[in-house]
């Protein structure tokens, strides 16, 4: 539900750049998102982990145009830093930038350059529900600093080939304020934490002319080895979205993502395979959804499957407010548990 809003964002944003020539420069744009959700994991195997968590999640965006092509781009979350292991309200929130970059952008190219989220899947920013990103959100190349850039290619349809290179931030921007997350440090290992450009990703996004609402991604990362790991991990990923309408007041939007990562964690011959499936179903004010996710890995010869459903409903009223609720229900390393979830929303544009 909360990504089918960052949806109606995205749109405006689209909006804001066609008008973008009728605009002076420089100029202030940006949105400010303010969620509050509460999770309630009511029956588990594990009793420790019926617990219930209250907290918010602020994201704000801004972008400082100097001209139609050049800006700076920014983004601070303020979220949770630690996830709950006991009845929370509230707590452990910490702020930090997780994208600053300056970009340069034209019909035909895009290069930028800073703190930003390399181009790889889209299930764990698209994925419909409350839940519909709790295991797909492991592949998310965040707060990475590097550059990268794009090219648009107009056949059929409108097709984008993009690349970047990167290493994890060790910087202090790492670093969180309000309640202490990092500095991540070279030593702490990982994929891609390396401090130098070893690694990267590449993708193929596009659309047809001729299928409205129908829109692929393929991408591949190879992120080099940190402190810790022995080899590259490598990751191949393919995704469609097709939004269709039934009728003036229906609107239809099936998700599907398959991704596999050999040498996982950068550990040899580790390997972990993710799939998502989802749909999402809107009805004037009204959405519905359901997300079902599945990821396999296989560490030092030992498979472990792991599953979570999401069912979410929720209404979007005319002022921007939205309001939603969720069940899940999980399998992750054998223990099943099954959980509630609300969530309060709205989004500010200026």
């Amino acid at each position: 539900m909360k990504h089918f809003f960052i949806a109606l964002s995205a749109t405006a944003g689209i909006c804001s750049a066609v008008q973008a020539e009728e605009q002076s420069y420089p100029r202030i744009s940006g949105e400010l998102s303010v969620e509050v959700e509460n999770d309630w994991t009511y029956s588990s195997d594990d009793s420790s982990a019926e617990i219930n968590d209250l907290y918010p999640t602020v994201i704000l965006g801004t972008s400082v145009e100097f001209t139609e092509s050049f800006s700076l781009n920014f983004e601070a979350t303020l979220e949770p830093v630690e996830d709950a292991t006991e009845d929370r309200a509230f707590e452990d929130l910490g702020g930090y930038l997780n994208i600053v970059t300056a970009n340069y952008e034209t019909d035909r190219f895009s290069v930028y350059g800073g703190k930003f989220t390399p181009n790889f899947g889209t299930a764990w920013d698209l994925a419909p529900g409350l839940y519909g990103t709790d295991l797909n959100e492991d592949y998310e190349l965040a707060e990475m600093i590097g550059f990268g850039g794009g090219v648009n290619i107009e056949a059929a349809g409108l097709h984008t080939i993009s690349a970047s290179t990167f290493f994890q931030d060790t910087s202090v921007l790492s670093k969180s304020i309000g309640k202490q997350r990092g500095p991540l440090r070279k030593s702490d290992g990982g994929p891609a934490n390396t401090e130098s450009l070893s690694s990267f990703a590449v993708a193929l996004d596009g659309e047809f002319e001729k299928i409205a609402g129908f829109r692929y991604h393929a991408g591949f990362s190879s992120l080099a080895a940190g402190d810790d790991g022995d080899d590259r991990q490598l990751g191949y990923v393919f995704g469609l979205e097709y939004a269709v309408d039934i009728g003036e007041e229906i609107a239809v939007s099936p998700l599907v993502e398959y991704a596999y990562f050999d040498n996982a964690g950068g550990v040899k011959n580790d390997t972990a395979k993710y799939f998502t499936a989802g749909v999402a179903v809107n009805y004037e004010n009204w959405v519905a959804s359901t997300t079902y996710q599945r990821r396999d890995t296989e560490t030092a010869g030992v498979d472990t499957d792991d599953d979570v459903i999401d069912l979410t409903v929720g209404y979007v009223f005319d002022m921007g407010l939205g309001v939603a609720a969720a069940w899940r229900v999980a399998e992750e390393e054998d223990v099943n548990s099954k959980g509630l979830g609300v969530l309060v929303s709205y989004a500010l544009d200026f």
